[in-house]
């Protein structure tokens, strides 16, 4: 479903902010589902959790330098 909202919306409005738009919901999604892992498996490694914080951390700036462009 998201395959085809996303070439909906591209085939739209093909410009580098619809673009933009596009990855920074999915980082917004991203987040979000890594937050919610975090919760469910509460009995995690270390080394797992550190790796869950590690991606939020890299979505959360690829967000911050989307920004300028939604």
């Amino acid at each position: 479903m998201s395959w085809a909202k996303m070439n909906f919306k591209m085939m739209t409005d093909p410009s580098d902010k619809e673009a933009a738009s596009l990855v920074y919901d999915g980082c917004n999604m991203g987040v979000k589902s890594l937050y919610e892992f975090l919760n469910h498996f509460k009995d995690a490694d270390e080394a797992s959790r550190a790796l869950v914080h590690r991606l939020i951390k890299e979505e959360e700036e690829l967000k911050d330098k989307l920004r300028n462009f939604v």
